[in-house]
């Protein structure tokens, strides 16, 4: 966690998987994201404990993500959700990797 990621695209993977995230379930918003990309912190010599993720990174994705209309904010559960044109490009991308399987 302290070292810088290896891979230079390593916030477009993110993205990729928040939007799939989305698309699975609709309506999370950013503390169930940040909770489920959390994990554990190192306390030098002590047990380990679980802690939540940053959100800096996570919303910033989402803000994104929001601005090429993938996805949008679902104001009256809460949280976001898939557009119908977010929906229709993960599928043509999902077809296309399973036409290269």
């Amino acid at each position: 966690k302290e070292l810088a990621p290896y891979d230079p695209d390593w916030m477009y993977v993110r993205a990729a998987s928040l939007a799939r995230k989305v698309y699975l379930r609709q309506n999370l918003g950013l503390s169930a994201f940040r909770k489920f990309y959390g994990g554990k912190s190192m306390n030098g010599t002590c047990r380990e404990h679980y802690r939540i993720a940053s959100g800096k990174l996570i919303r910033h994705c989402l803000q994104e993500l929001e601005r090429n209309g993938v996805v949008e904010k679902d104001s009256e559960k809460g949280g976001r959700r898939i557009t119908k044109n977010g929906q229709q490009e993960l599928d043509l991308i999902a077809r296309g990797l399973g036409n290269k399987a």
